[in-house]
């Protein structure tokens, strides 16, 4: 199959490279657009009662979090010698929030990487994301 347009979650950790690389090299053979998203799926929104009083403060603190992330992941994609066409930080659900840009990026390949450790096996999303993304799926394995 011709991908029109590839999506890579990354991590922003070395292991990330394996996965671009792979994404990068199918990319280029299909002569694909290219996209990266970077998910924090450990941001923690202060919303509600209890965290009313804190919004302008979380909202600066958001906003300085966000920035840094983003200059992580223009790192990781100014080594590359394949045109960019999105970089995306975003803060949530990681299966929502890559289902989300797989939809609005129009994204036919979602390319992520999976560990064979101890946590991976019992906290994997990968499961959820077979089950909720609508476009094909490239789980790359990661050596430790």
């Amino acid at each position: 199959m011709i991908y029109k347009h590839i999506l890579v979650a990354v991590d922003l950790t070395k292991s990330s490279e394996i996965v671009i690389s792979k994404a990068v090299a199918l990319a280029k053979e299909a002569n694909a657009k290219l996209s990266f998203i970077y998910v924090d799926a450990n941001y923690v929104s202060m919303v509600g009662p209890a965290g009313t009083l804190g919004l302008a403060r979380q909202a600066a603190s958001d906003g300085r979090e966000k920035k840094l992330l983003q200059k992580e992941l223009h790192t990781l994609v100014d080594k590359l010698d394949y045109p960019v066409q999105n970089t995306l930080v975003v803060m949530g659900d990681l299966e929502e929030k890559l289902t989300t840009a797989v939809n609005q990026l129009d994204a036919d390949l979602l390319v992520c990487g999976h560990h064979h450790d101890f946590w991976s096996r019992l906290l994997s999303s990968v499961r959820k994301l077979v089950n909720t993304v609508s476009t094909d799926l490239l789980i790359v394995y990661i050596e430790k």
